[in-house]
C-alpha cells in the first residue's frame, strides 16, 4: 500500500501525462445534487481512438467510494470504451473533489470532478392570499433544487385532496377559519428510490378577510295604495373568491312569503331578482328579504335586509263619476273605474247588485289609468267592482245605489234630502194618529 502511494506522489510531482490524446475520460453521476446521506451512483467512461492498455484505476477523495481501486483491466481496443460503475455516500453539505487516476502503459490520465452536497430540499411556495371563511382553491409551486422524484405533498390540516402528487406544483381545496400557519409533510426520492426523504415544512401564507355576499333591496316607490303590488328588487353580489350555490332569495311581509332560487353565482358576479309583494294593510309595512346559500363544501350562510314602505288606506281601484239616468223600463248606471296603483289590474268586472245582478266586463286597466262602464237595470242596491292584481289575488270595492223606488237615489244624488222628507212624513202620520186617539177618548167620557 505504501509503495502504491509513493508511486502516485511521484507521478504527481513529475506531472506524468499521456503523450498522446487518444485516451479520454468522462464521469456521470446521479443525483446531481445529493443530500446528506444520499447514495450517489456514477459511471466512469474511458474512450480511446487506438488500442490502449490500462493497468489500474484509483479514486482519490475523502468520500467513501466503492470501488476505491481496481487493477487488471487490460487492453481497450481502438475506437471503443471501457465503463466502470462506482458508488459513494454523500456526507455533510459542501463541495467535495474527486480525482480519478487512470494508469496506462503510455502514461497516466487524471480525471477530476466535484460532488456538491446540498441541504436544500423541495419547498411548497404559496404566493396568492388565502381568504378566511371561504372555500379556497389554493395553488402552489414546488421549488425543487435537487433531483426530487415522486414528490408527495401531504397537508397536515383539513384539505382536499389529502395527498398531492406534485411535480412542479399542485393545488388543494381549503376552508380556513383563522390565520394559522400551514404545515405540509413532503416525501420524495432524490435521484432513485434508495434516497428517500421526508420532512415537515411550515408555510406562512397571507390571509385576508372574506368580502362575503352583498344584498341590496329596493322598491320603485315609497308609497302604495292598499291592494296594490309592491315589486321588491333584490340584487345579490357574490364578492367572494368562490362560487356559491342554491341561492334562495326569500321575501317575508306579514303573513305573506315568496321565494326565488338562483342555482349558482360565480365569484365577483351579480344576480338580480324581483319578487312581488301585496300591499297588505294601511300604514307602515315592513318587508324582510332573506338570502341563504351554500358553498361547494356544503357550508351554509344567511344574510338579511329590511325595508319599509307606506301603504295608503285607499284601495288601488275606485269608482268615480257615477250617475243614474232613466232609460226605457229601467235605469242606466254609468261611471269610471280608476286604477290609482303602480301595477296593472286584471279581470275588472262591474256588477249592479239587485234582484237580478247585471255585470259589465272591462278586463285590464293599466297603472294610473281608468275605464268606463254602462249598465242598464231595473233594480239595484249597490255597484260592486271586482279585480285581480298581478299576484292573482282578488279584491272588490263598492258604492251604494237605490233603484226600484219612485225616485231612484244614488249616493251622490241627495240621500240627505230624501231621508229628511221621509222623517217629516212619519212625524205627520204619528201626529194624526195621536189626535184621533185623543178625540175618541174624549167622546167616550
Amino acid at each position: 500500500m505504501k509503495r502504491r502511494l509513493v508511486l502516485i506522489l511521484v507521478l504527481l510531482l513529475m506531472q506524468v501525462t499521456l503523450v498522446h490524446a487518444q485516451l479520454t475520460a468522462t464521469v456521470n453521476f446521479s443525483p446531481s445534487f445529493p443530500l446528506p446521506g444520499d447514495h450517489v451512483r456514477g459511471t466512469l467512461t474511458i474512450s480511446t481512438t487506438s488500442a490502449e492498455t490500462i493497468s489500474s484505476i484509483s479514486f482519490m477523495t475523502s468520500l467513501p467510494v466503492t470501488p476505491k481501486d481496481i487493477s487488471g483491466i487490460g487492453t481497450i481496443p481502438a475506437d471503443s470504451a471501457y465503463t466502470l460503475p462506482f458508488t459513494l455516500t454523500a456526507p455533510a453539505p459542501g463541495v467535495y473533489t474527486v480525482k480519478v487516476y487512470i494508469f496506462t502503459t503510455n502514461g497516466t490520465l487524471v480525471k477530476t470532478f466535484n460532488i456538491n452536497v446540498v441541504k436544500s430540499e423541495p419547498e411548497v411556495i404559496i404566493t396568492n392570499p388565502i381568504r378566511l371563511d371561504e372555500v379556497n382553491d389554493v395553488h402552489f409551486t414546488l421549488y425543487n433544487p435537487v433531483d426530487a422524484m415522486d414528490v408527495k405533498v401531504i397537508p397536515l390540516f383539513k384539505a382536499y385532496p389529502s395527498t398531492i402528487y406534485a411535480d412542479k406544483g399542485g393545488s388543494f381545496v381549503f376552508y380556513p377559519t383563522n390565520e394559522t400557519p400551514l404545515r405540509f409533510k413532503i416525501e420524495f426520492y432524490n435521484g432513485f428510490p434508495d434516497n428517500f426523504h421526508s420532512y415537515v415544512q411550515t408555510v406562512y401564507p397571507e390571509f385576508v378577510k372574506s368580502r362575503g355576499v352583498s344584498l341590496n333591496v329596493s322598491t320603485p316607490h315609497t308609497s302604495y295604495y292598499l291592494c296594490d303590488v309592491i315589486p321588491v328588487s333584490a340584487g345579490v353580489s357574490n364578492l367572494r373568491g368562490d362560487t356559491i350555490y342554491s341561492v334562495r332569495v326569500e321575501l317575508k311581509s306579514g303573513g305573506y312569503e315568496k321565494s326565488v332560487v338562483i342555482p349558482f353565482i360565480k365569484p365577483d358576479s351579480l344576480k338580480k331578482v324581483t319578487i312581488n309583494c301585496p300591499a297588505l294593510k294601511p300604514g307602515k309595512q315592513d318587508i324582510e328579504v332573506v338570502v341563504s346559500f351554500k358553498d361547494s363544501l356544503n357550508n351554509s350562510y344567511r344574510t338579511v335586509r329590511n325595508i319599509v314602505v307606506n301603504v295608503k288606506p285607499e284601495k288601488a281601484v275606485s269608482i268615480s263619476d257615477m250617475s243614474l239616468e232613466k232609460s226605457g223600463n229601467g235605469f242606466e248606471i254609468s261611471g269610471d273605474v280608476d286604477n290609482n296603483g303602480w301595477s296593472k289590474v286584471y279581470s275588472v268586472t262591474v256588477t249592479a247588485v239587485g234582484k237580478k245582478n247585471k255585470s259589465y266586463f272591462i278586463g285590464t286597466i293599466d297603472p294610473s289609468d281608468y275605464d268606463t262602464f254602462d249598465i242598464v237595470t231595473q233594480n239595484a242596491t249597490k255597484i260592486v267592482v271586482t279585480w285581480q292584481n298581478e299576484l292573482g289575488e282578488s279584491f272588490s270595492t263598492s258604492k251604494p245605489v237605490r233603484i226600484g223606488y219612485e225616485k231612484p237615489v244614488t249616493e251622490s244624488s241627495g240621500n240627505g234630502s230624501a231621508t229628511l222628507v221621509a222623517f217629516a212624513g212619519a212625524l205627520l202620520i204619528l201626529f194624526i194618529v195621536a189626535v184621533s186617539v185623543y178625540l175618541s177618548w174624549k167622546r167616550k167620557r
